[in-house]
């Protein structure tokens, strides 16, 4: 190989990696990076015209649950659903974990102010 084959070879190979960078980079914003009004929804705002669920329902127990299968089924969903867990999946499955976490967090709360038992 010459040197002029060697030098095209590798000015194209940063070429093509700076562009596929610059491709991947531009559909997802980190967090830091984001701003408010970038069209994704606030994070603890429920869908608009949604009606919210009875919080037993959201976190998957009773209405008489104990507070230890409240606690487990909160863990599993918030686990699941956690935004974290979908950054590079694309912003319209975080937006969706999002609101998922925010509806299992206000359930849970709402789960805490139920039951006085929980402190």
């Amino acid at each position: 190989m010459t040197t002029s084959e060697l030098t095209v070879s590798f000015l194209c190979t940063v070429a093509g990696y700076v562009a596929v960078s610059w491709l991947l980079d531009r559909g997802g914003k980190r967090d830091a990076e984001r701003r408010p009004d970038d069209g994704m929804p606030p994070r603890s705002a429920p869908p608009p015209g949604a009606r919210e669920a009875p919080w037993h329902r959201v976190l998957g127990v009773s209405a008489q649950a104990t507070r230890a299968e409240i606690a487990s089924a909160y863990r599993a969903l918030i686990s699941q659903y956690h935004p974290d867990k979908v950054t590079r999946l694309g912003p319209e499955i975080r937006a969706v974990a999002e609101r998922k976490s925010a509806e299992i967090n206000r359930a849970y709360e709402q789960a805490l102010r139920a039951r006085p038992e929980f402190p």
